[in-house]
């Protein structure tokens, strides 16, 4: 199966002080909706996409920067993301 990721947008409110970490965050959410990615479409087979050309959205993370460390969080976004698509694939 071949999916194309062009955007994953994370939206950070009320980080002040945190600033710095929300890049290594992002990245580092990445790299593991990606190790877990790779795992599930083993689970899911040959599935298709619903609507493979539309934009995929989910609802909100909420991460704590003051009190959660960046890997805390990173596994929060990224965890989010993977249900995102398990739910969108058929």
């Amino acid at each position: 199966m071949d999916i194309k990721i062009d955007v994953l947008r994370i939206n950070v409110a009320d980080a002040a002080g945190h600033e710095h970490r929300t890049r290594p965050i992002a990245a580092r959410a990445t790299a593991i909706l990606f190790e877990g990615l790779s795992e599930k479409l083993e689970e899911w087979g040959d599935g298709e996409f619903a609507g493979s050309n539309d934009l995929i959205s989910g609802e909100p993370v909420n991460v704590d920067l003051r009190s959660m460390t960046d890997d805390q969080a990173a596994h929060s976004i990224a965890g989010a993301w993977l249900s995102v698509l398990a739910l969108k694939l058929r």
